[in-house]
């Protein structure tokens, strides 16, 4: 269990400029000095910029354990502080402990400089329960032709689910700090408090033992048994637990409870309410349009729970609607330069599962198309007052920084000024007399070095001084996260944004380093000793066919880290003309026999991520938290070229290949599953080995009585040992583990 849960708040104010701050909140634990070293190391590893300060929140022994942890004369304090240090400047400026005292917070500095940043615990701690929705998925929006029934009777387009806003004890508490330090007076105060639905009195009883209160938690349900319920004539408190309406505390009122009396969790607005509402969402900058529709299936919502969950998965089929606007563009400039799966590339030590060849990044930049778009750039969108490009430190943003110094000096007068710096070398000495900022990246991800340069710049030159960022290539995991790169390097605290550049963008979802290889190569190792540790496998074949075919599975595993595995018969998986989401007469479709399986793994991933974002909630790839969706079994027959199919299986998430909920479309799962096993040694089967391997990691599901029709099937026709015998072996080993 954790204990502590952190949070990132970033305001923009004229006064401070830009400020991020790093909050850790606790729950009740009890900490020793070793704690607070490892726990302020693991919090600032939370992102790969340094805060602006860091907030802590806890109670009164924590305070003590944290005051003695930073005390000037511990041997240990200063080599956390350099924690928040880059080239001996300091980034993170202030450590502020808020320790609770009943009602409220006391604020002390925990190092010795003056504090420069003042935050209100109520806006941390606002932002703190806004960072939990988001995270734990407590806002539902329900699905075109689809509407919410509340309890109250009304319909609209929106859930919130204020059960699910915590996860865990570190979690509960950032919620029960904001309720004490809120309405602490009126819960210590208080011999009853009302809530209405038992869904939030971990939140309410975790409030009422901060401020030390004594009061009955009585939970009323429903409406109905609101209107059984009168004002006491002693001290009470009501909190409601959410609403998109204010329904429930107007009827509180209507009932003659005290308004002041009446406070709302989560609401869409404060506006017009009866009582108090703790959290506004419209204050966060969410924004839900259109909830008052009333027409569509109805999702009755009981208590907090949805009466529709159990509806079966809605299924998807990939087509050219889901096909990224971006993808001919970028089979054009990198079909061919995509690594294969899972390189390392130099100075690195981990693989990665998706990497363009820097070499190949370098020749697409001398391109007629590209330097026409860069020259575009520069003459549209940099600042005229350039003193210094800086630039990632990889060969290709190298070269890309140095292309585009010639071209700012053969164009501004102080072209002698401009220096040209590599991230490895910016401190604030060499930022020293900055008037405007080139920061150039060649390719991103997610944009971990341009936010890690973005956020240096901060501390190194005021804000005033223009900036432009470059990053021509971009393979972000979503839409989303790009909007947020964005957004991050672009708003600052003057009345204009910097500059933002970006040639080529598509989101290819994830690239974990833990996916289907590594997981399967994990199966691969211990192939012997899990079945080994599980003997009850209920299989009737030969030990020496079982232990034959984990050694020929476990080899076929080792030899496909880089690529796909084989088919039964030892041949790599093949493509055939006409893919889909080729363009047609596109050099890439020219060159089918080029075409490496990174390229088309790159390509479905990228298709798949544009389903999961598709407009069309009916072509959506994407789950709500009453419906499932999974990939449609008729894809592995429209795409039935075996490396497609291989493609398919290891970039789907493990939900888009659960059929195991809905009857229908596990039993055409298992029907095609199964021919494709019988039918391993010829054409069709060819890529047995993937879906075998899917199953073995727990990717692909059946209903349990499928599955154990296909799994005793190929083991009642084992008479060899071979390596597609051995991943069904390993599949109901682990099968076994997770029932």
């Amino acid at each position: 269990m954790e204990r502590f849960y952190t949070w990132w708040k970033t305001d923009h104010n004229p006064d401070q400029g830009t400020i991020e701050t790093l909050a850790i909140c606790y729950n009740n634990c009890k900490l020793a000095t070793d704690n607070i070293y490892s726990d302020i190391e693991k919090a600032l590893k939370t992102s790969n910029t340094l805060p602006d300060c860091v907030y802590i929140i806890g109670s009164s022994s924590q305070y003590s354990v944290f005051r003695e942890a930073l005390s000037p004369d511990n041997s240990r304090r200063d080599n956390m502080l350099k924690r928040g240090m880059k080239h001996g400047l300091d980034f993170v400026k202030q450590y502020t402990f808020l320790e609770w005292k009943e009602t409220g917070f006391d604020k002390h500095a925990l190092n010795s400089k003056e504090g420069t940043f003042s935050l209100e615990p109520s806006s941390l701690l606002t932002s703190g329960v806004y960072s939990l929705l988001e995270k734990n998925n407590a806002i539902h929006q329900a699905p075109s032709g689809h509407v919410f029934k509340h309890p109250s009777g009304n319909k609209n387009k929106l859930f919130i689910q204020t059960r699910e806003i915590s996860s865990d004890e570190a979690e509960l508490f950032v919620v029960s700090y904001k309720i004490a330090l809120k309405y602490g007076e009126k819960l210590k105060d208080a011999k009853k408090i009302y809530i209405d639905t038992m869904g939030i009195y971990s939140y309410v009883k975790g409030a009422l033992d901060l401020c030390n209160g004594k009061a009955e938690i009585v939970s009323f349900h429903s409406y109905d048994e609101l209107e059984t319920l009168n004002p006491p004539t002693e001290a009470y408190f009501c909190i409601v637990s959410a609403s998109t309406s204010g329904r429930m505390a107007k009827t509180m009122c209507d009932r003659l409870f005290e308004e002041s009396c009446i406070a709302t969790i989560i609401d869409i607005t404060s506006k017009g309410r009866c009582g108090d509402v703790m959290v506004a969402l419209d204050r966060m900058g969410s924004h839900f349009p259109d909830l008052a529709i009333d027409d569509g299936t109805q999702i009755e919502i009981i208590g907090e729970n949805f009466t529709s969950k159990a509806k079966p998965p809605r299924s998807v089929i990939i087509g050219i609607p889901h096909t990224p606007s971006a993808l001919s563009k970028v089979h054009e400039h990198f079909g061919f330069s995509v690594l294969p799966l899972n390189s390392t590339m130099p100075g690195f030590h981990q693989p990665k599962l998706l990497q363009i060849r820097e070499s190949d990044v370098l020749s697409v930049f001398r391109r007629k198309a590209f330097n026409k778009w860069l020259d575009e750039e520069i003459d549209w969108s940099f600042p005229l007052s350039i003193t210094h490009v800086i630039h990632a430190n990889d060969t290709a943003s190298q070269h890309l920084a140095k292309s585009i110094l010639r071209r700012l000096k053969g164009r501004l007068a102080n072209n002698n000024k401009i220096r040209l710096l590599s991230y490895e070398t910016l401190d604030d000495l060499v930022c020293k007399g900055a008037a405007g900022i080139v920061v150039v990246s060649a390719v991103s991800r997610n944009g971990g070095i341009l936010r890690e340069i973005s956020r240096d710049l901060r501390s190194y030159i005021d804000a005033v001084v223009p900036r432009h960022f470059i990053t021509p290539v971009g393979i972000p995991e979503t839409s989303e996260s790009w909007a947020q790169l964005k957004i991050f390097l672009t708003k600052n605290p003057t009345e204009r944004n910097y500059g933002f550049s970006n040639w080529i963008q598509m989101p290819t979802g994830g690239n974990s380093g833990h996916n289907t290889w590594t997981r399967l190569a994990e199966l691969g190792a211990i192939a012997q000793e899990l079945v080994a540790d599980n003997l009850e496998l209920s299989i009737d074949i030969d030990t020496s066919i079982i232990s034959q075919s984990l050694d020929l599975a476990a080899d076929e595993i080792n030899g496909a880290f880089n690529s796909f595995l084989n088919s039964p018969r030892g041949q790599p998986l093949s493509l055939s003309e006409g893919f889909l989401f080729f363009a047609k007469d596109s050099t890439i479709a020219k060159k089918y026999s080029e075409v490496k399986p990174s390229a088309l793994y790159l390509t479905m991933s990228a298709v798949l991520q544009s389903a999961r974002e598709h407009q069309n909630p009916t072509k959506r790839l994407c789950p709500s938290g009453y419906e499932s969706v999974v990939l449609g079994p008729e894809c592995f027959l429209r795409f039935n070229d075996p490396v497609l199919q291989a493609c398919l299986l290891r970039a789907c998430l493990p939900s888009e290949l659960d059929y195991s909920a809905s009857p229908d479309l596990s039993k055409l799962m298992k029907e095609f599953l199964s021919k494709t096993f019988t039918r391993s040694n010829k054409e069709f089967g060819e890529a047995a080995l993937e879906f075998a391997a899917a199953i073995a990691v727990g990717s692909l599901r059946l209903a349990r009585d499928d599955m154990d029709t296909l799994l005793k099937e190929n083991f009642e026709r084992a008479i060899a040992p071979t390596a597609l015998l051995g991943l069904l072996i390993i599949a109901t080993s682990t099968r076994n583990q997770r029932q």
